[in-house]
This record gives structure tokens, sequence and C-alpha cells, in this order.
């Protein structure tokens, strides 16, 4: 299974911390052997390196390489620059020894980051590795994600146009009625040389190229406003059409409709896209498990029904200018207070912060998803019904005589 490269680090720390650990236990020898490197496993590779009596190897020495950011890695690349990362091993471990010999582990603050380390890499570990081993979707889900969300898989409308840039209404009306009065290929060409200001363009035979709704051009100035203007023109000949300070005459050449794509050629794209989701569930599911097997109690003011409120926490939320902020209070209350009949509107102003300020339409998604899932009553029903079902709905990005999509 692969491992993530923040698994791989939370170990690596885990690894770590637990050698602090044991190394605080042991009575009177803290430089006691355990690992400061590799990954717990049996190593017989070479040892490259002894520091006080503590063995470096060459699997140690791979692992730290492997460890290294991207931006890192070529800095120790080659001989030379194992020989260079090989030293920095050295020097962390003589620095890591210094801090046992001195007791550093129980200064509080170095011991709640080991504490806080190690629970942290276990966490990552169950999340990444122990619950979804053995459960990766299906094929029969795969395809599911894609029926059910075939507006996040749409391609676009495409549009070729080539255009003459004028900085003026007369020039661009000289050019616009040479070229009608005499359009053949070669002669807008000619008629281009003699008007337009975009040199850029006129090195691509006045072609802008292949654009969509939502993208932009490079070689042309305000190409949003260029886009919004030309997007919805027949295929042929226009008017100059004015845009910022500039005219242009636009000939749009070819227009390529939108359309769902087919299933085999998302199906990467299908998968990245739901495994979030799909693990996010797991760990619920998990978690929903692990609770009805231990004793799991809120005391004090922090007791279901005692101190803060969810109508308190949702008040809370509603003038917090952070959106990420707003966000964990409305979690608060979907989590521990899942009968409160404020849940399902945490759940669906969550849905909301995502879709307003961050564009997030799959996190909306997974709100909308958990509001109607376990909310079914709910009076906001069907306007998560219908978030729901417009999140990939490309109306008002994409003109009306584009955004109808083919069928594959």
């Amino acid at each position: 299974m692969f491992m993530p490269r923040r698994l791989v680090v939370w170990l690596t720390l885990l690894g770590l911390v637990l050698c602090v650990v044991a190394c605080a236990e042991k009575s009177e020898d803290p430089l006691a052997d355990q690992p400061f490197y590799g990954d717990g496993s049996h190593d017989n590779s070479e040892v490259v390196a002894r520091v006080n009596g503590y063995e470096i190897t060459a699997k140690d020495l791979n692992i730290a390489y492997e460890e290294l950011v991207p931006r890192l890695k070529k800095r120790y690349e080659g001989e030379e620059g194992r020989q260079l990362l090989l030293k920095k091993m050295v020097d962390d471990l003589l620095l890591a020894q210094a801090a046992l010999e001195q007791n550093l582990q129980d200064v509080p603050e170095v011991g709640r980051t080991i504490i806080s380390t190690r629970r942290l890499a276990l966490v990552e570990a169950m999340r990444n590795l122990a619950i979804p081993e053995g459960r990766q979707p299906t094929e029969a889900d795969i395809e599911a994600f894609y029926k059910d969300n075939r507006q996040q898989f749409m391609q676009q409308p495409t549009i070729l146009a080539r255009h003459i840039e004028c900085l003026t209404l007369e020039r661009a009306q000289e050019a616009y009625q040479q070229l009608k009065d005499n359009h053949q290929s070669h002669q807008f060409m000619k008629v281009a040389g003699n008007y337009s200001v975009n040199k850029q363009t006129l090195q691509n035979n006045a072609e802008v190229g292949w654009y969509n709704p939502t993208g932009v051009i490079p070689m042309v100035p305000n190409s949003k406003m260029f886009i919004a203007k030309t997007v919805d023109l027949d295929e042929g000949l226009h008017a100059p059409i004015q845009v910022a300070d500039r005219w242009h005459v636009v000939e749009i050449l070819k227009k390529k409709p939108g359309r769902f794509m087919t299933f085999n050629e998302v199906r990467s794209q299908a998968l990245n896209a739901m495994l979030p989701a799909w693990n996010d569930n797991l760990v619920k599911e998990f978690l929903l498990q692990a609770r009805e097997g231990k004793t799991v109690e809120l005391l004090g003011e922090y007791a279901p029904g005692g101190g803060v409120s969810p109508e308190a926490l949702m008040k809370r939320a509603a003038v917090l200018p952070d959106p990420d902020a707003r966000i964990d209070y409305y979690r608060l209350i979907y989590t521990d207070f899942p009968q409160s009949d404020r849940a399902d509107d945490a759940l669906f102003m969550s849905a909301m912060v995502c879709i307003d300020t961050y564009a997030d339409r799959r996190m909306a998604q997974r709100y909308l998803d958990k509001l109607l899932a376990e909310y079914p009553d709910s009076d906001l029903r069907d306007d998560a019904s219908f978030l729901r079902e417009n999140l990939y709905n490309p109306e008002g990005m994409v003109p009306q005589n584009l955004q109808q999509p083919q069928s594959p």
C-alpha cells in the first residue's frame, strides 16, 4: 500500500519519540541501543558510521534520503550528497544523544512535543494504514460515484477564434468592412497585418487559440472580458466589439460543444475525487464502533445538556470572520450534539461556507450528503437536495448556447 509522505514523516518522528521515551525509562543508561534512524524493521545492511556505539547503516541512510522534502533531495544527490547527508545524520545523532544525557525529555516543553508527536503519528497511522487496509473502493463503487457526480466530469465547450485588435472603433470598422467586402482566409491575415496592434497574435496567424468559458487567453489583454463577449458568438465574422479600451474584429473559426467525459476517460480522476470522503467515512464507521466498546464521558460543563448549548455555538459561529473557525464551530454542533435541532443547520451552513468562501464543491458535497443521509426529515432537505444536485452545474459560468453537454 502506498504510504503518504506526511505519514512517513510522522512514523519517523514516532520512532524518535519512542526512542526518547524508552531511553528515559532506562534507569541509568540514556545511550542504550534504541533506534534513532530506520523504520524499526530488521536491518542487516552495511554499517556506515558509529556514534558513541550507535550504528548508522546504509539502509538508515537511504531512508533518511527518502524522508527529505523534494526541494532538499537535489542537495544530497550522488556520492558527494550522500556523504553530506551522513554528516548531517551524525550531527543530529550527537544532538539527540546529548539531549538524553541531560534528561531534556523531562522538560515540560519537550515532553509536550514528545506526547503530541506520538499521538499524531499513531492517529495518522490508523487513519491512513490500518483503517483503509483491504477496504479500497470497488470498480462498482467508483462507477457509482462517477454516475452520481457526472457534472463534475464535464469537458467544457471550447472555441477557436482569430481577431484584429484596434485602438479605436474607427480603425476596427475599417478592418471589418474590408473583410466583409472580400472575406477570404488570406485576406484576414493581410488586413490584420495592416490594422492589428497585437503583435503576439499576429505571429500566430492572428489566432488567439482555443479557449473555454472559464479560462484565460494569455495573448489577449482583458481576456476574461474578451471571452465573455465572444463565447456566445456563432461561427463566422463579427462586427467590432469593445473589450476595455480596445476594439476587436473577431472571427469564430470553430466551436466544440461541452460533453460529459466517459467513465473510462476519467476513472482515475473519479477515484481520486471519491477517496477523501470514502476514507473519511471509514474512519467515522470505525469511531462509531470504537465508541460502542469504550467508555467516553464528557463531564462537568462539557457534558451534553450542560454548559454551552448548540444554539450558543450557532450564534458564535455566525459572528466569526474566519470561515475556518465557523466550520469548526458547526462541526462541534453536529458531532457533539447530533440529536439537537441545530445539527442539520450546522451541516448546511458548513456546506454554504465551502461554496461561498472557498468554491470547494467537493467538501460542500460531503456536508450535504451527511445532512441528507442522517437527517432525512430535516426542513432543509429540499434546499440541500437542490444544492447537492447543482453543485457541479456550470450554469452561470457557461453561456446558455454552449452549456448543454453531449452524453457519451
